[in-house]
């Protein structure tokens, strides 16, 4: 075999075992990192926050990282605010990476990947509840009009 026909299939190796490797660190390097998340709430228009940013008014469709447990808050003028929060879970695509780590251990590594999991619930219908009303302050008594000196028994 000529020494140029040996390097030829070498590098041919090596290309096809980093390429096999590739394709199998998981399916979850290749998948969305952004999540929509929807909220609508009642009343309509309230402001809407995911994790303390503010991302509009409802109803309101907002995308997000995949990955970390987010906090939704609706406010409203007039109304308690309203909490929510959307737990991660394993994504389709985590759990194909699951699957196939059980057979060949390198998709594990793809749990790894934003990819993996994603945010549920996705979509949230909040209703808010009127804020209690406001008792006013007692009123002091109103001063007494008459000076000190027309009140019986005073001097005079």
């Amino acid at each position: 075999m000529p020494i140029e026909e040996k390097s030829v299939k070498t590098i041919a190796r090596k290309a096809a075992a980093v390429a096999l490797s590739i394709s199998m660190t998981g399916c979850s390097f290749f998948g969305q990192r952004l999540q929509t998340i929807t909220v609508s709430s009642d009343p309509i228009g309230a402001d809407v926050y995911i994790n303390g940013e503010r991302v509009g008014r409802s109803p309101v469709s907002h995308e997000v990282p995949r990955g970390p447990d987010l906090l939704v808050e609706v406010r409203a003028e007039g109304y308690e605010v309203g909490y929510r929060k959307a737990n991660r879970s394993l994504s389709t695509l985590g759990i194909a990476d699951l699957i196939g780590g059980w057979l060949l251990l390198l998709p594990f590594l793809g749990l790894l990947a934003p990819a993996a999991w994603e945010h549920q619930p996705n979509a949230f219908g909040i209703a808010l509840d009127p804020a209690p009303a406001r008792e006013s302050a007692p009123q002091p008594p109103p001063a007494d009009p008459s000076p000190a000196s027309e009140k019986p028994g005073g001097a005079g």
